[in-house]
């Protein structure tokens, strides 16, 4: 039975909109893992929670960040997945800038090639992730990479699309997503926002910059 005091909690590895991951060793193996803390505040908080460990159990894939488990404890929900120990790309991104290095086209093959693995595993089971960024991007070896963070994904109810309130980070939204007078109404989110998404990033991976850096505060204002 998973309980909280199977684990340590070591360090912090991130906070976002909806609960904290933090790296945790496992007593029993010592082996470290990440756990994913949600605070119940409500049972909106609780179903969201849990659709996230679902959405992470049914897609396991050598592309996707393993599921371990989840448990509920003390009024926090715990998802236990993989401790992906070399970072997120955003750190590969920030490490290529700072010495000067560019890419290669090889390489960028390789880590695109994986990443769209990733994305057919879900969009075939009728997911859509809304909330890619090289953050949620992360990486096992060199240019090894598994895509995480399902806590925004939504079921596209069989087709290619779902409506709901606008999730996901600005800087990686589609130009349909983007609207000055609506940012707050409904919109929607799509196997293609998805692959919208990945091509910023790539560009980002490429160019060392963001596709449209220039008009982006004037867009989100």
């Amino acid at each position: 039975m998973l309980r909280k005091s199977n684990y340590k909690q070591l360090d912090a590895l991130g906070h976002g909109g909806f609960g904290s991951t933090f790296l945790i060793l496992e007593k029993a193996t010592q082996k470290k893992l990440v756990w994913k803390k949600i605070t119940l505040v409500n049972q909106e908080a609780r179903r969201m929670a849990q659709e996230e460990a679902n959405n992470m159990q049914r897609v396991q894939s050598d592309f996707l960040v393993a599921y371990l488990g989840c448990f509920e404890e003390e009024g926090e929900f715990y998802i236990l997945q993989e401790y992906c120990d070399k970072g997120d790309l955003r750190k590969y991104e920030k490490q290529l800038k700072d010495m000067g290095v560019i890419i290669t086209e090889d390489k960028v093959w390789d880590l695109f090639a994986q990443m769209a693995e990733a994305l057919h595993c879900l969009h075939e089971m009728d997911l859509i992730h809304c909330d890619l960024k090289p953050e949620n991007i992360f990486m096992t070896g060199p240019f090894q990479i598994k895509l995480g963070d399902l806590g925004l994904a939504k079921v596209s109810m069989g087709v290619t699309q779902y409506q709901t309130k606008i999730g996901g980070t600005p800087y990686y939204f589609a130009p349909e997503l983007i609207s000055q007078k609506e940012y707050e109404r409904l919109r929607l989110q799509t196997i293609e926002t998805d692959m919208f998404a990945v091509g910023v990033i790539f560009y980002e991976i490429m160019a060392q910059k963001h596709p449209f850096a220039g008009s982006l505060k004037t867009s989100f204002n």
